[in-house]
């Protein structure tokens, strides 16, 4: 019975061992055919070559750089003043009698603005001018008395001390008359007074007193203010650091050296309009102020119709001064962050290229170049934001907004 299933044991191990046998056959015999297969496949297939397709140029609109000779306009804040302030005060003591003017209006010179009751001046003068008919008919009746005691002392009928004592009388009523003279002059100026006139043209603000109100001719006699605004001032500042930029700008040679002659001064106002009149520079502050660093610069303008009021703020131009051989490109073309500014140049192989440079000043929507570029090179001025370096371009002169290029990027002004 033992010996039976042994048996069985046995023949059933080698069946066991010969599917075994069979199957990594089979897989090794699936895998020869299969490689044969593949490579056959691979020998006989055609190659497929991969190829970059061409790069297509960008059109970008570019400008050419020629040096030119630019008028420059440096640009201050300024604002108006008065050509000349006049402070209308009272010179006597009095009851204001009355107002003549309409506050904020035109006035003119000569014109009056208040009157001071001048009675009681009026009263000292009449007293100062009998007192001079009295010491005149006392020079008089003294003048007789020494003519007649003269012809006495002659016949020994008169004394020489009486004589004397006319001729003192004399002199004591011509001093009299000198001091009642100078007595009336202060009478009549005092009477004067009381009628308050504006030394000037001009605007005329609030009265500082009402009619009725006592005045005097103290610090405290304060009664109007009268403006001359034609002409009027225009007052700015310019920074030191702008001063020594255009020291050095001419010992450079690159602006003409500024004359006071040839420089004009030309405004805005506030609301962007121009003003009409040209003004010139008639006052510089011999030194620095060293609360602000800035030197104080005047202009003076016409202003017959009264459009500019001290007190406005204004944009000062600055004309007369040239930049020579300068560079300019237009603002579209500066690409500007925290590392400095860039353009686009087109290099010989037409490619972007990048270029840092400084800027100069700002002149009429245009930067002028200090640095890094040279005249000749072409600088891109749209599609800044598209482009990288290296990138291929192709060149397309830039054209005017009133001729816009029909479906091509936004243009500049050509160059």
């Amino acid at each position: 019975m033992e010996l039976r299933n042994d048996t069985l044991n046995s023949r059933r191990g080698g069946a066991i061992s010969l599917m075994r046998r069979a199957f990594v056959l089979i897989i090794l015999a699936g895998a020869v055919v299969g490689g044969i297969l593949y490579w056959q496949k691979a020998d006989h297939a055609p190659q497929v070559v991969q190829t970059q397709a061409p790069q297509k140029a960008m059109p970008v609109h570019v400008v050419t750089l020629q040096s030119r000779t630019v008028p420059l306009q440096p640009m201050f804040l300024g604002q108006t003043e008065a050509s000349q302030t006049v402070e209308i005060r009272a010179r006597v003591n009095g009851f204001l009698e009355s107002k003549h003017f309409e506050e904020g209006g035109r006035v003119t010179e000569g014109q009056t603005l208040f009157r001071i009751d001048p009675r009681s001046f009026q009263a000292e003068m009449d007293v100062a001018q009998a007192r001079l008919t009295s010491a005149e008919a006392q020079l008089m009746r003294a003048r007789q008395k020494v003519k007649r005691y003269t012809e006495l002392l002659r016949s020994d009928a008169a004394t020489e001390d009486e004589l004397e004592e006319w001729q003192t009388e004399e002199r004591v009523a011509v001093s009299n008359i000198e001091l009642e003279k100078a007595r009336i002059t202060q009478a009549k100026l005092d009477l004067s007074y009381t009628t308050i006139t504006s030394p000037i043209n001009g605007r005329i603000g609030m009265a500082k007193r009402d009619v009725g109100s006592y005045v005097d001719g103290s610090s405290d006699g304060l009664l109007a203010v009268v403006e001359k605004t034609d002409p009027i001032y225009v007052r700015y500042n310019i920074s030191e650091q702008d001063l020594l930029l255009a020291r050095r700008l001419v010992e450079s040679g690159k602006t003409t050296e500024p004359s006071m002659n040839n420089m004009r001064l030309r405004i805005t106002l506030a609301d962007g309009t121009p003003y009409a009149q040209e003004g010139e520079i008639t006052y510089t502050d011999p030194q620095i102020d060293p609360a602000t660093g800035s030197l104080v610069v005047r202009g003076t303008f016409p202003n017959p119709d009264g459009r500019l009021q001290p007190g406005q703020f204004v944009h000062v131009r600055v004309t007369g001064i040239d930049r020579l051989n300068a560079l300019l490109i237009p603002k579209e073309a500066v690409i500007q962050n925290p590392t400095g500014s860039m353009v686009y140049v087109v290099n010989a192989q037409k490619q972007a290229e990048i270029r840092r440079v400084v800027l100069g000043p700002w002149q009429n929507e245009q930067w002028i170049i200090e640095s890094g570029l040279e005249p000749g090179e072409t600088v891109i001025v749209d599609r800044l934001m598209q482009l990288r370096p290296g990138a291929l371009v192709e060149p397309l002169p830039a054209v005017t907004a009133e001729t816009p290029a029909s479906g091509q990027p936004r243009a500049a002004t050509e160059m």
